[in-house]
C-alpha cells in the first residue's frame, strides 16, 4: 500500500468513527439518532449502544410494535428493553414477550401493560409459559368479585367479622405479602380498601402494607376513596402502624392527607410527628 492509499484509508477510518450515530461522542450520537428515520439502525442503537442516554432516544423514536419487540427481546441492557415493552401497544406482543423474559423487572413491566384481563387468564393455564409467571398471572387475574366475601358485612359490622374471610383469601394468593399485594392491586375499590383495614389491624408486615396501600390511596383523584383509606387509617392506634403512617409524610403528594390522618388518630405518636408533643420515654 502507497503513502496516498495509507493516508486515505486514515482519513476515511477517521470519518467512519465521527458518522452520525457512530461517533465516540455520545451528544454527537443523540444529535444524529434524532435524525435518523431507518428502523433497523434505530434497532441496532438501542440494543447496543454504549451509553444509556442514546439508547433511549433511540426507543423513543421508534413506534412500531415489532421493532419494539426485537429490542425487548435482544437488547444488551436493561434500560432499554424496559423502556421498550412500556412503547408495547399490542396486548399479544406482551403476552409472547412473556414466554422468554428472565429478568423479574422484564416480567413486572409486561404484567403492567397488559390490561386485557382473558390474555392474563390465557397465560396462568398456558403452560408454554414458565411456573413463575403462571404464577404471577394467577395473582394479577385476582378479580374484585373474590373479595365480596371478605368484606361483605364491613360496611355495617364494626366488629369486622369478615377478618377470618380476608384472611383466607390472603393466603388463596400466596399468604403473607404476597397476598396482601394481590388485595392491593384492587385499592381502588372500596371493598379492597376495607379488606386492607382488616388487616391493617392485625399488625405486622403484611398490617404495615396494608397501612402503605391505605395511604396511598388518600392521593386517589376519587373522594369516595380517600374517605374510605381515611376511614381505615384513622381507627388505627398500634404505634408501629402509626409510624408507617408517619413516614407517608415524606411523600409530598400525601403529606397534607396524611397529617389530617394523624390529627384524628391523636396518640402521643401521631402528636409528635404533627409537632405537638413528644412520645415518652
Amino acid at each position: 500500500m502507497n503513502v496516498i492509499e495509507k493516508s486515505k484509508g486514515k482519513i476515511s477510518k477517521g470519518f467512519r468513527k465521527r458518522t452520525g450515530y457512530e461517533h465516540p461522542n455520545p451528544n454527537v450520537r443523540i444529535a444524529a439518532v434524532e435524525r435518523l428515520e431507518d428502523p433497523e439502525v434505530l434497532v441496532r442503537v438501542a440494543c447496543s449502544d454504549d451509553s444509556s442516554a442514546v439508547r433511549l432516544v433511540a426507543v423513543s423514536r421508534l413506534k412500531n410494535d415489532l421493532h419494539l419487540e426485537r429490542i425487548a427481546r435482544d437488547g444488551k441492557h436493561l434500560d432499554a428493553r424496559l423502556v421498550a415493552i412500556e412503547r408495547v401497544f399490542s396486548q399479544r406482543v406482551l403476552a409472547d414477550l412473556l414466554k422468554s423474559p428472565e429478568n423479574l423487572e422484564l416480567i413486572g413491566m409486561c404484567f403492567s401493560r397488559i390490561t386485557d384481563r382473558r390474555i392474563i387468564e390465557s397465560i396462568a393455564e398456558d403452560t408454554a409459559y414458565s411456573p413463575a409467571v403462571r404464577r404471577m398471572a394467577i395473582e394479577y387475574y385476582a378479580d374484585e368479585s373474590f373479595l365480596e366475601e371478605a368484606v361483605k358485612e364491613a360496611e355495617t359490622a364494626p366488629e369486622r367479622k369478615s377478618e377470618a374471610a380476608v384472611e383466607a383469601f390472603v393466603e388463596v394468593y400466596g399468604g403473607g405479602l404476597r397476598g396482601v399485594r394481590a388485595i392491593g392491586r384492587f385499592r381502588r375499590s372500596e371493598k379492597a380498601l376495607k379488606a386492607l383495614g382488616t388487616i391493617a389491624r392485625k399488625g405486622g408486615e403484611t398490617g404495615g402494607l396494608a397501612v402503605e396501600y391505605l395511604c396511598s390511596a388518600l392521593a386517589s383523584p376519587n373522594p369516595k376513596l380517600v374517605e374510605c383509606a381515611r376511614a381505615e387509617l384513622t381507627v388505627l392506634r398500634d404505634p408501629d402502624l402509626v409510624d408507617c403512617i408517619i413516614r407517608s409524610l415524606d411523600n409530598d403528594s400525601l403529606r397534607q392527607p396524611i397529617r389530617e390522618v394523624l390529627e384524628r388518630i391523636d396518640t402521643p405518636e401521631a402528636r409528635a410527628a404533627l409537632g405537638g408533643g413528644s412520645v415518652p420515654n
